[in-house]
This record gives structure tokens, C-alpha cells and sequence, in this order.
């Protein structure tokens, strides 16, 4: 019933007659959906703006919330997608999506099938090519911008031509940088994810009513400590404390750097939504459904969304000594595979600039927590503190914060 009415709810005029990114014609029932999720199951991302520049690039990577980001912010639609059924399906229909966009043959198209289905998505293109370029230099801005070839590791032999010989959409998607161009900063805690800051809040609360207006940070739920009660005795560490979030655009580096040197006390994945945003983000808000949804929702899905837990205490030899320091990484719609490397094992201690970690697919979201007596102690750079005047994303490995001398 539900995945009836959420299509019958969507207005039929304009702009809703049409999905917010690619501006075809809206999908206006379910079975067309299943249809067009079947379809997507052997297609990688496509990159939008080589057809049309005056679209929003927000959904790029994520091809199956652009078929129901107007349904998802109808009343049924919100419904529908926190059930955990239809939560353990989108599951296993993304889980079969990421087999695909892992598979170098793209699904026995020959050995080089995943890299001509990046080049025939547009990823090589002179548009996509220069975006992604244009997102990395814009964090570490020079007189002399690099070219892709210079940012990022590739396979030997690479060129625009040949999408950089990236083998499938998995390869390209978590690159990593080239060394020396993220160089870790000197500081206690530096940037985990190359990401645009989007909320800074202090005195965090153990349970806090994180679905009402405002969205506040309820840590029992960010940490997953109803479905793992291991996560409790963290929550508690926690309370008082500090919360910094940031957000990743699918054009950005997805892979995990370690924010401080520290042992792994804790280590989790927790099942959750997919497609679910805020009430106030959907077509009962004040300012009408979020087009690129669940962007406007990132603090809600925090909650509930598929994500990661890691809790790391720095109080070990070359540590900062600031105490447990909480890293939650945050799937958003179809991008909620997050994978933890090994180095992450608990009882390992991982060094501060490490790669530990990746999301896969499209933009995410992230958090940063710490402890209330460690915050005492730090002082964090302005654009974290407060993100308004934030214009750009922080580059990984950047100072987010230093000690106090």
C-alpha cells in the first residue's frame, strides 16, 4: 500500500513531474521502479552534466535515489522506506549493484568491460575529467592547479582517453591520492575525509529527540547502541561532548584517513535505512522536498542509516592524549557500503593520515566525536567551528584541530 500511495502523492505538475537531476520524466509507480532498479543492477553512474550543465550535480553516483527522491519526501514514502523489510531488500539489491561496479568485465563484457563502461557513462569526458580535478585543487588551492594525472594514483598507462585505465567504477571511485599531495598536517586531529563542514555541536546528549526539528545529536543512536550493546559504555564516555560532521560530494575522495593516532577500542558496521529523510525535508517542509535528498537530512540519517562506528583512545604513545575520539562514517541512499580495512582490527593501533577505510559508490557524510573534558583541551580551525563560512572542502589530513599549549 504504501509503495502505491508514496508515487500517487507526488504533485503531477512541475517541477515534479520530472526527477530533480537528470530531468526525465518522474517514475509514477513501483513496479517501474523495480523495473528501473533491475535496469541499474548492470549500469555504473552516469555523469550528468555532459548533457545538461544547469542541473544539479548533488545526485551524481546515485542513480537509484534519483528515481525516488521526490517519492521519499511524501508522507508514505517516509514510511515506507524506515521499514526494515523493504530496508533488508534495498540491501541485497545494492549489495548486487556493488558486485557489478567491483567487476572489472562489467558483468563478462571482457577484460576491459568495467573501464569502457566508465568511458561510455561520461567519466571521460573533458567536463567530468575537469570537476573532478576542480574539487580536488579547490581544497588546496595553488597558482598552478594539478591535472588528474598528478592528483591521483592510477594504473600505469592512464590517460583521459582511457578514463586513467581504472579497471571498474569500484577502482575509480575509492583512487586514492598520490603521495605527498595530502600531507598530514602537525596537528592533534586532522580531517578524515576530504568534506564540506556541516555542523558543530557541543554538549551532546546520551538520547535526544534527533527526528523533531533541529535534529539534534542522540549519541545512543549515532553509536548503534541499541543493536549493539557493546557500544554502550562509548556512549556514556561520550556525553557532554562534541560532534563535528562534514559532507562528501560524489566528486570528492571517498576513502577514510585515519583523524588521530590512536589503539582501535571499537569497531562496528550497523544495518540501517537507505532512503529515508526528515519530515521537514520532504514535500510537508517549509521549503518543499529536498531535490537532492537526504542531503538537508545528513544530521537525521546519522541515526538510522547504514554506517560505521570506530572508537579510538589516542592516550597511547604518540597519541594526543585527548582521550576516546569517536569516527562515524555515514552511508547516504545507495552509497551505503562502508568498509573498514584491516588496520581498523580492534586492539590495533592505527598512525594519525592512514587509510583505513572507504565508502563506495556516490556523496556521503561523516561525523567526528570527542569527549567533553578532550575538547577542553583543543582548539578547532574556524570553518569546523563554524561551517557557514565554509566555501570549500577541507582536505584530508588538514589540521581540524590542535592542542591548547
Amino acid at each position: 500500500m504504501l509503495a502505491h500511495s508514496m508515487f500517487e502523492e507526488i504533485p503531477e505538475k512541475a517541477p515534479y513531474d520530472r526527477d530533480p537531476t537528470t530531468l526525465r520524466k518522474q517514475v509514477r509507480n513501483y513496479k517501474t521502479m523495480l523495473y528501473l532498479f533491475n535496469t541499474l543492477l548492470t549500469e555504473v553512474p552516469e555523469y550528468f552534466l555532459r548533457e545538461n550543465q544547469n542541473v544539479p550535480s548533488g545526485l551524481i553516483g546515485f542513480p537509484f535515489n534519483i528515481i525516488v527522491d521526490w517519492p521519499m519526501g511524501t508522507p508514505s514514502g517516509r514510511q515506507f522506506f524506515l521499514h526494515p523489510k523493504v530496508n533488508e531488500c534495498l540491501k541485497d539489491i545494492l549489495n548486487k549493484w556493488n558486485e557489478f561496479l567491483k567487476d572489472p568485465t562489467a558483468g563478462g563484457k571482457g577484460d576491459t568491460g568495467g573501464n569502457q563502461a566508465l568511458i561510455n557513462a561520461g567519466w571521460s569526458s573533458d567536463l567530468a575529467v575537469k570537476q573532478l580535478e576542480n574539487k580536488a585543487n579547490e581544497a588546496t588551492p595553488t597558482e598552478q592547479p594539478k591535472k588528474f594525472s598528478d592528483l591521483f594514483q592510477h594504473p600505469s598507462g592512464g590517460t583521459q582517453a582511457n578514463f586513467f585505465n581504472y579497471a571498474c567504477w569500484d577502482k575509480f571511485f575509492t583512487r586514492r591520492f598520490k603521495d605527498g599531495v595530502r600531507p598530514v598536517a602537525n596537528a592533534a586531529v586532522v580531517n578524515a575525509c576530504e568534506s564540506f563542514p556541516l555542523s558543530f555541536d557541543t554538549d551532546v546528549s546520551r538520547r535526544n529527540t534527533f527526528w523533531l526539528k533541529g535534529t539534534p545529536y542522540s549519541l545512543h543512536d549515532m553509536l548503534g547502541a541499541t543493536q549493539h550493546k557493546q557500544a554502550a559504555p562509548y556512549v556514556d564516555s561520550f556525553v557532554g561532548g562534541t560532534v563535528y560532521q562534514a559532507f562528501l560530494s560524489a566528486d570528492s575522495y571517498h576513502c577514510w584517513n585515519a583523524p588521530v593516532t590512536g589503539q582501535v577500542k571499537y569497531r562496528s558496521l550497523i544495518d540501517g535505512t537507505y532512503f529515508a529523510e526528515t519530515a521537514a525535508a520532504g514535500f510537508g517542509g517549509s521549503n518543499g522536498p529536498d531535490p537532492a535528498g537526504p542531503d538537508v537530512s545528513q544530521r537525521y540519517i546519522t541515526h538510522i542509516a547504514a554506517r560505521g562506528v570506530l572508537i579510538v583512545d589516542t592516550n597511547v604513545q604518540g597519541g594526543a592524549n585527548i582521550g576516546l575520539v569517536g569516527f562515524v562514517p555515514v552511508g547516504m541512499s545507495e552509497v551505503s557500503t562502508c568498509d573498514w580495512f584491516e588496520n581498523t582490527d580492534v586492539g590495533k593501533t592505527i598512525k594519525q593520515g592512514d587509510v583505513i577505510g572507504a565508502f563506495h559508490s556516490g556523496g556521503s557524510t561523516h561525523c567526528l566525536i570527542f569527549q567533553r573534558d578532550a575538547v577542553k583541551k583543543l582548539e578547532f580551525i574556524p570553518k569546523a567551528q563554524y561551517p557557514e563560512i565554509a566555501t570549500t572542502n577541507l582536505a584530508v589530513n588538514s589540521e581540524l584541530a590542535k592542542v591548547i599549549s
